[in-house]
């Protein structure tokens, strides 16, 4: 219900946008910092004293932000001038590589933690980084106005608590009662 709310006051509040411009300069910034953070997160989840639900965590955040890495990538390249430029690109080579990467992160994290945790961790994750990626990059606005800003803020903060909020499955307290039960009907 947060989440809805939150995603309802972001479309009300959505304006039609002027030509874009995109700065290689902010692009270089943004896809170099969150292309670490994912590295970065994916090299920690493979340290031997994380377990296996912070692993998926860790994973799951990893392959959220790199498929945004991707997403501004493929986004810039669709303003290279011509076809050609566009596959030749250097940001070519970085949207296939952050895929690949949050490909088999996101993977990984679905075979260590419960699905629906880690699928709403990699989308608020994906999210967040191809946000900020257009706000950044290709000056894509908040909003229009004061009140329109902290309209919108307030929403995306909402669309994170309802992430956030979600509620963990239930599958483990049934197999706790089932093993309860059984232990009971054994003994």
């Amino acid at each position: 219900m947060i989440t809805a709310a939150g995603l309802v006051v972001i479309g009300l509040t959505a304006k039609t946008e002027g030509p874009q411009r995109a700065s290689l300069a902010a692009l270089i910034a943004v896809e170099t910092g969150i292309l670490a953070l994912g590295v970065a997160l994916v090299r920690i989840s493979t340290r031997h004293d994380v377990d296996k639900r912070p692993e998926a965590f860790l994973l799951a955040t990893a392959a959220g932000v790199l498929f945004g890495v991707s997403d501004v990538a493929i986004k810039y390249l669709t303003h290279a001038p011509g076809p050609l430029f566009g596959l030749l690109s250097p940001w070519t080579l970085t949207a296939v590589i952050s895929f690949v990467i949050s490909f088999y992160a996101s993977a990984r994290s679905l075979q260590l933690g419960a699905a629906i945790e880690v699928i709403a961790i990699t989308s608020v994750a994906a999210n967040l980084a191809a946000i900020l990626g257009g706000i950044l990059v290709f000056g894509e606005p908040i909003g229009s106005g004061p009140v329109g800003i902290t309209a919108r803020l307030l929403a995306f903060c909402l669309v994170i608590a309802g992430a956030a909020l979600m509620p963990a499955p239930t599958r483990a307290i049934a197999d706790q009662h089932a093993q309860g039960a059984a232990a009971s009907a054994g003994g």
